[in-house]
């Protein structure tokens, strides 16, 4: 065994030490690894990606964050290309990514602490810019999602709130956010129910549509994961991306704990503080494979 791999090994053996029981196995067997991408279409390599974003008609985009760009991909009957790199001076950070119903790609930098639109020809089109919000302080997003829509799902970390924006960005809806909890991200499902993660408490919280305030939808998850990233729902399920727990726990709809897949490590089908994921109509899954310097596509069962 080389010093190095030795090194890594060790370094996975002492985390998942911390985050056991969460890491220490998966014990769900509905993710099956399919392919693992490390490079863009010339053989660049992917660092620390952050965010992925897929739509249902085979395309996904990856926001290479530590490189500063996005790369869009194809994934069809288990052929992948493309891996064509995009750069623009206003998005120097990329850290979380949708597509859009007409292809356009939206972009949250850390960096300019901002929404843009990238449009299909990979053009910058300019900023989301939130009209009407009741609170006139800037919004300083932390994540956000689409709905079939493109309504943008804005989680407003200044204004402590989810802003709903149309088309044309005007604000047609906030949503306070409960007073405690460190939320980290927002999803919304095909009903329109919204939902939002407190990564300190591991819980989720939830509002119908039309609804005036969130709603404890589970109790602390602390035994069941570590450090909650981000949430998608997809297929009538929630997915949780457990970030310092390297693994995904999947929730029913009504907050009932169904299982968690995948486990810590570096090889193939396993996770190292992973970020994002998305999951097409097919059941395709995107990982955002941070530490692990790429994006991991897997099966899940329907």
């Amino acid at each position: 065994m080389s010093v190095r791999t030795f090194e890594n090994a060790a370094a996975l053996v002492a985390l998942a030490l911390l985050s056991a029981p969460l890491a220490a196995r998966a014990e769900g067997a509905g993710f099956r690894h399919e392919k693992s991408i490390y490079l863009d279409d010339k053989e660049g390599a992917l660092r620390s990606p952050e965010g992925v974003a897929c739509d249902d008609k085979g395309s996904f985009v990856v926001a290479d964050t530590g490189n500063g760009r996005i790369l869009t991909y194809t994934w069809k009957d288990g052929s992948l290309r493309g891996g064509t790199p995009f750069k623009a001076p206003q998005l120097p950070y990329p850290v979380r990514l949708q597509i859009d119903s007409k292809g356009n790609v939206l972009v949250l930098d850390r960096k300019a602490r901002r929404i843009g639109r990238v449009d299909a020809r990979n053009g910058f089109a300019g900023w989301v810019e939130p009209k009407g919000a009741s609170s006139q302080s800037a919004v300083i997003p932390v994540a956000f999602k689409l709905d079939a829509a493109d309504s943008v799902y804005v989680l407003d970390v200044a204004g402590r709130r989810v802003l709903v924006l149309d088309a044309r960005d005007n604000v047609t809806r906030e949503v306070a956010l409960p007073r405690s909890g460190a939320f980290t991200d927002v999803a919304v499902d095909a009903a329109g129910r919204i939902y939002a993660v407190d990564a300190v408490a591991a819980a989720v919280w939830a509002v119908d549509k039309g609804g005036s305030a969130f709603q404890d939808l589970t109790k602390s998850l602390k035994d069941r994961m570590n450090f909650p990233a981000s949430i998608t729902a997809s297929r009538g399920k929630l997915y949780v991306v457990d970030q310092n727990g390297n693994g995904v726990v999947v929730l029913g709809q009504d907050g009932s704990y169904q299982g968690r897949e995948l486990s810590i490590g570096w090889t193939d089908g396993l996770l190292y503080y992973p970020a994002q994921l998305c999951m097409n109509e097919r059941g395709d899954a995107f990982v955002a494979d941070r530490n692990n310097n790429r994006v991991q596509i897997f099966a899940t069962a329907k």
